[in-house]
């Protein structure tokens, strides 16, 4: 199972980290192991560099890419595919940070078929990866 964050970058960061994206990843990789104690730079480095998503929005706009997909169920704020012939369990969740994939699959459908935006950064901080999204789908 792998779990991925999805981050939405201000267009500016992008721009600056789009060559290097070690740099931008060891930021929030930082910032994910940060302790409590300092939630207030962390906070203020989180505006700087991410911009939010609109969770209704999201949740619309996810729920028609996906709805004629026969695999695809969506219930109290999560989307799921669960594919047996691929195989593939996937489940989306959206927040106003981050969007949240957890996955059985290399390439989950909700990530590699949700391509809205230059500016989506990815981070799995356990396997230590990370990618732009528009990369990643190339």
């Amino acid at each position: 199972m792998r779990s991925f964050y999805v981050f939405k970058i201000k267009r500016e960061i992008s721009i600056l980290t789009r060559e290097i994206p070690y740099n931008l990843y060891k930021t929030i990789d930082n910032l994910y192991y940060l302790d409590t104690n300092s939630m207030d730079i962390s906070f203020q480095v989180y505006k700087d560099l991410f911009d939010t998503f609109d969770i209704n929005y999201m949740n619309k706009r996810i729920y028609n890419l996906f709805k004629s997909n026969r695999y695809y169920t969506y219930e109290n704020n999560i989307h799921k595919i669960e594919n047996k012939y691929r195989p593939e369990k996937t489940i989306l969740k959206v927040y106003k940070s981050h969007l949240y994939i957890k996955s059985d699959a290399i390439d989950p459908t909700l990530l590699v078929n949700y391509l809205m935006s230059d500016n989506l950064f990815v981070c799995d901080f356990k396997n230590k990866d990370y990618f732009w999204l528009n990369e990643f789908v190339r």
